[in-house]
């Protein structure tokens, strides 16, 4: 079983060699997840900065939406990793305009220089998935990673 001190060694390599989104598709293939991305704040929008999807790997990129649309609202103003492995079984999220949409969900904020969240990486999927405390505890390690490139905060980020 590789350590998550042996994956965070790769996606370190990946990312200097081919970027954030080689990051995103690694991490993607540690879970059953359709869908990684990285997600940053703008004010109320939630704005793509990087997208895998591993059944149209082709597409690198999704429409920006709401806040209040998605599930990193709650890594937003927690500012702390939020997961869901079933919406339909967690009161959490009842009344969430996306619970039925999007069954399972894992965010972890990325955090700026004064400690606020700007972004998100999350997986997602319309199916309910559980991951693994390793999994969670890799994400959290990646995006602390992810937090110190530059280029991705934009001006009205929170």
């Amino acid at each position: 079983m590789t350590s998550t001190i042996d994956h965070l060694t790769q996606m370190k390599d990946l990312a200097s060699d081919h970027g954030i989104r080689a990051v995103l598709i690694y991490l993607n293939g540690l879970t059953e997840h359709r869908f990684t991305a990285l997600y940053r704040f703008d004010l109320e929008q939630l704005k793509n900065a990087f997208f895998f999807d591993r059944e149209r790997p082709e597409v690198e990129t999704c429409s920006d939406i709401p806040v209040m649309a998605s599930y990193c609202l709650f890594v937003r103003d927690s500012g702390n990793t939020f997961v869901t492995m079933d919406s339909m079984v967690d009161a959490r999220v009842t009344g969430h305009p996306k619970r039925l949409e999007v069954r399972s969900y894992c965010g972890v904020p990325l955090v700026d220089e004064e400690g606020r969240a700007f972004g998100t990486v999350c997986h997602f999927d319309a199916r309910p998935l559980a991951i693994s405390d390793q999994n969670v505890e890799l994400m959290e390690a990646v995006a602390a990673l992810i937090s110190s490139s530059v280029g991705l905060r934009a001006e009205g980020t929170r």
